[in-house]
């Protein structure tokens, strides 16, 4: 019997038992010794045998088969078994992965006769799955199994997994590299999700850390230049409300854990959309927060009724226009000019935005200190990335509200995702540089900022270019 020893493969029966695949032939092991395995023909009273060493490398073949081989039947079985591999490790829907799978195989017509509908092979998948999922939680008190306690590559994850009040417990996950380059980043940006959000718990929360920042192209001459990041996800945690008292534990948590690993968790800026209990938290806990602003005043703009008049109205336009890049503003100029834009509006304009006015005095001049908004002289301004990242993990999830195992296996495929990317960027590969359109608006915003700085326009120019500056799209 004649080999070619490169088509040698392995697979493993519907029971787990190893088997060997040679010529589209398969065969079962028969005995085992302690420097061999002999391997016999999976068909019954088929004399055909295949010697491997201990470690499974072929040595020889003896015998010849009664029969002849079923290609087809083997290309089925290892279809179903890569359906099986991917059903009980991802949390994709069964369906979703059959299809993509037979798509991939290029299948021949012989067979995709004999293939099994995804209805067909559907029970049996979803059987393989349930076996290795835990029971579904009841409420929040439940035991976590040690295999969604570690990543992927049998690390801790689940670092923090606190009980605040009665039924309202905290999931704080994170591998040991992600935590450090947290802790090493003067950088970070968070933001909370909630349609991803497992049962019994209120909101998904993430934590991101701006790595590997480089200056490699300097704008109009300027001596500022245009920074390159990579935001790498950081903490994904799974917190029982919005509470401010929730997010300070979270924060000690964080703090405590920095000093046990050697390092401080202290960092210079924190991007966060505006929402009270975060930044109590975050002063009080951490450090100067950096909020969205744009969105923020958008959002009150839109909660005021003002969409209608915003879009109509020119002079409300320009106006709102104005109270968006105040942030851009040098920090001593920002009230004044706050007051200005107020004084010179016209009567109409007053008496449409009164609330708007109200509500920017009330709570971004009297409530909130300036230095905690105020952007100027930063060229990354928003959480956009925390933002995109809970998109991917919707996409990935698929549904509304997953159960628990659902979500961490996801996550423990984020984190696996994260090792890679930095590997990558660790063997030198760049970090993805800003998209056309942010380095045209940063262009414009350096521009203005250096002709204020030369004395060429005032404060209100450099605000009316700012507001023209933001709002406008690059063709």
């Amino acid at each position: 019997m004649t080999s070619n020893t490169s088509s040698v493969s392995f697979t493993v029966s519907n029971k787990g038992n190893p088997l060997l695949i040679l010529n589209d032939f398969v065969y079962r092991v028969k005995k085992e010794t302690v420097l061999k395995k002999y391997w016999i023909c999976g068909i019954n009273g088929c004399n055909a045998y295949i010697h491997t060493n201990i470690q499974n490398a072929f040595l020889k073949s003896s015998g010849e088969h009664n029969h002849l081989s079923d290609p087809e039947a083997l290309e089925i079985k290892l279809f179903r078994d890569k359906l099986k591999q991917r059903a009980v490790h991802e949390t994709t829907a069964i369906s979703k992965i059959y299809e993509e799978e037979v798509v991939k195989s290029q299948f021949s017509i012989q067979v995709l006769a004999n293939l099994l509908l995804a209805r067909e092979i559907q029970p049996g998948l979803t059987h393989a799955r349930r076996l290795l999922t835990p029971v579904l939680p009841l409420s929040s008190l439940f035991d976590i199994p040690d295999s969604y306690q570690i990543t992927l590559k049998y690390e801790t994850f689940l670092f923090s997994d606190s009980l605040l009040d009665r039924r309202k417990r905290m999931l704080l996950f994170g591998s040991a590299t992600q935590l450090e380059i947290l802790f090493d980043s003067s950088t970070i940006l968070m933001d909370g999700t909630f349609s991803t959000t497992p049962p019994f718990f209120d909101q998904v929360f993430t934590i991101h850390a701006l790595k590997y920042e480089t200056s490699n192209r300097t704008l109009l001459c300027l001596s500022k230049s245009l920074l390159y990041f990579l935001c790498f996800p950081c903490i994904f945690g799974v917190l029982p409300d919005l509470k401010r008292t929730t997010y300070q534990h979270l924060f000690k948590i964080l703090k405590g854990l920095a000093v046990s690993m050697n390092r401080t968790f202290k960092p210079a800026r924190v991007m966060s959309d505006y929402e009270a209990s975060i930044i109590t938290a975050v002063v009080n806990e951490v450090i100067n927060s950096f909020l969205s602003w744009s969105r923020t005043i958008y959002r009150r703009i839109q909660s005021l009724g003002l969409i209608t008049s915003y879009s109509q109205d020119s002079d409300i336009r320009i106006c709102c226009r104005k109270l968006m890049p105040l942030a851009l503003l040098p920090i001593d100029q920002i009230e004044t000019s706050f007051y200005n834009l107020r004084t010179k509006s016209s009567a109409a304009v007053k008496q449409e935005l009164h609330q708007l006015f109200l509500y920017f005095n009330h709570q971004w001049i009297t409530n909130v200190p300036m230095k905690m908004w105020s952007v100027h002289g930063y060229q990354h301004r928003t959480n956009n990335n925390c933002e995109g990242f809970h998109n991917r993990l919707n996409q990935r999830i698929l549904k509304a509200h997953p159960n628990i195992w659902t979500f961490i296996k996801c996550i423990q495929n984020e984190e696996n995702r994260f090792r890679h990317l930095l590997l990558q960027m660790n063997a030198g590969a760049q970090a993805r540089k800003k998209t056309a359109a942010t380095s045209f608006i940063q262009k414009r915003i350096d521009t203005l900022n250096e002709r204020y700085k030369n004395g060429e326009i005032d404060v209100d120019q450099l605000l009316d270019g700012f507001s023209l500056t933001i709002a406008k799209q690059k063709k």
